[in-house]
């Protein structure tokens, strides 16, 4: 093997492995990473699902369904989600068309950079071509370390380069003045011997920069891996029932980014606050803190709560369109507080029994489950069987206490409705609505850049019943058939709370699914 090869061989398992040895970061929301929408691209519907790469830069997987037969082609690519280089979108790459599925279509796309993104879909078919935005929150997910085994071979081939560079110099000086077929004399093997020296200690030299190098660019994905990390809440109760609101002191990198006080609404709040009493998640609150000062602090007066630990779980986005979930906790008395009012909403159940070995109560695999609340209204929730990273549709039927399809749906918070999807161990927190888990703020600022987009064809649509509270009035008729697109990151029991708004009331089903 040449000096060359060796170094072509070095230099290509070297940067194979930068990736793997690169840390990870944070959670839009918690524990599920992945990014399902639900929408129209102009006269096409589609169901949209955007596997997150582990790390960044990394290979997202985009799974486009089309719900017609007239979609000839889609084509995809990826842009960031607003300001400069927002419109410069790249070459475009040509969705495969599932052989067994015409109405999938699959395809691979770099994610480069961090932070706020979209997908863009360009639709052509029988109606004409349209186009649509996705947008993805970019963040490495993990930090995955060096397997040994690559460490050694690693250093084994650098070591083989260093010594094989240093004899071919001194090689090449000690022969190189030499006439062909005369003995080494001497002075050439002195002349070697220096010249071998010489490049040792530019190795060595090399060497020592390029694992500086290497350490800083670690210690600088580190820092951004931490940035991205789901922030930590710090909660204070202050008198009978104000809470206290802020993000850690802890949180260095949120704080040094002054991510708090840049915050857009969503869903007409700067903050949704979900507090589920654990670790039965028999008690779930869905609370909107106002903001209290310019530094990202809120409050809130609670309402009446029965005492228990909560885990938290705070949602904001940011003013790039980036969705945060900050996660704390705190232990609380009996709290005595006034009614829930506004958009304030709550949701009970029976403990969920996640470390029963036996018969769960309400656990539902597959089928129908059905949800009786107080006032008679039922719901129904059918779904095929569960399987963790599988995208699908939760399709839940909203009926009156006859039987009947409820037709007094109202919007809340300009949703048909919200979901929130909590594991049993925490682990897994994702608030989600019909058109899927992309926050509202940041689809809008999506779908307003596509319609100011040059050449832009086939106007998005937002998803059908869906309207925004800024955009539309309450009156806004709600179907009582709504389905959500989500995938369930992982196996295990996860509880869902499904909330909708009927006849001025916000009510809130409970429904628990073994997923495996």
């Amino acid at each position: 093997m040449t000096a060359r090869n060796a170094l072509r061989i070095a230099l290509v398992v070297l940067f194979t492995a930068i990736p793997l040895a690169a840390p990870t970061a944070a959670l839009a929301h918690v524990g599920s990473a992945d990014v399902f929408y639900e929408g129209d691209a102009g006269p096409y519907h589609l169901i949209v699902t955007v596997v997150v790469p582990q790390v960044i830069p990394g290979v997202a997987e985009v799974q486009v369904r089309s719900q017609s037969n007239d979609v000839k082609s889609i084509s995809t690519s990826v842009t960031r989600l607003s300001g400069p280089g927002s419109n410069l979108t790249p070459v475009p790459d040509l969705a495969l068309r599932s052989p067994i599925d015409p109405h999938l279509f699959t395809s691979s796309l770099w994610l480069m950079e961090y932070g706020s993104m979209r997908v863009r879909l360009a639709v052509s078919g029988a109606r004409g071509g349209a186009e649509m935005s996705v947008p993805v929150p970019s963040f490495a997910r993990q930090m995955l370390p060096m397997p040994r085994w690559l460490g050694a071979l690693l250093l084994a081939l650098v070591t083989g380069l260093a010594l094989g560079a240093i004899s071919i110099i001194g090689a090449a000086a000690r022969d190189s003045k030499l006439p062909k077929g005369s003995p080494v004399t001497a002075e050439a093997r002195r002349s070697g011997r220096r010249a071998m020296l010489v490049a040792a200690v530019i190795v060595s030299m090399v060497y020592y920069f390029a694992f500086v190098w290497w350490g800083a660019d670690d210690a600088q994905f580190a820092r951004i891996t931490r940035l991205f990390k789901p922030p930590k809440l710090a909660l204070m109760l202050d008198g009978a029932n104000h809470l206290a609101i802020r993000a850690a002191d802890s949180n260095e990198p949120v704080i040094r980014e002054k991510v708090m006080p840049q915050l857009i609404p969503d869903h007409g709040h700067l903050m949704h606050l979900f507090m589920v009493r654990a670790p039965g998640l028999d008690r779930m609150w869905h609370l909107h803190p106002e903001a209290i000062d310019k530094e990202g602090a809120f409050a809130e007066n609670l309402p009446s709560i029965e005492a228990g630990h909560y885990q938290v779980f705070a949602d904001v986005v940011d003013k790039s369109g980036f969705p945060w979930t900050l996660v704390g906790a705190i232990d609380l008395p009996q709290i005595s507080g006034a009614p829930l009012s506004g958009d304030d909403s709550s949701g009970r159940a029976e403990a969920l029994a996640a470390n029963s070995s036996g018969p769960i109560a309400k656990v539902s695999e597959s089928g129908i489950a059905t949800d009786v609340l107080a006032d008679g209204t039922r719901v129904l929730w059918r779904h095929e069987p569960l399987r963790a990273k599988i995208p699908m549709l939760l399709q839940f039927i909203v009926q009156d206490k006859n039987g009947e399809p409820a037709r007094d749906l109202e919007p809340y918070m300009g949703m048909a409705a919200h979901a929130e999807i909590v594991a049993s161990d925490l682990s897994v927190f994702a608030h989600i609505h019909p058109s899927g888990s992309v926050p509202m703020a940041a689809l809008m600022m999506a779908s307003a850049d596509a319609a100011k987009a040059p050449g832009a064809i086939g106007a998005m649509k937002m998803p059908a019943g869906m309207a925004m509270r800024e955009m539309a009035p309450a009156s806004v008729a709600i179907a009582p058939n709504i389905s959500m697109p989500y995938g369930f990151p992982k196996p295990g029991l996860y509880r869902i709370f499904f909330q909708f708004k009927r006849g001025g009331r916000i009510e809130t089903a409970v429904f628990d699914a073994r997923v495996n």
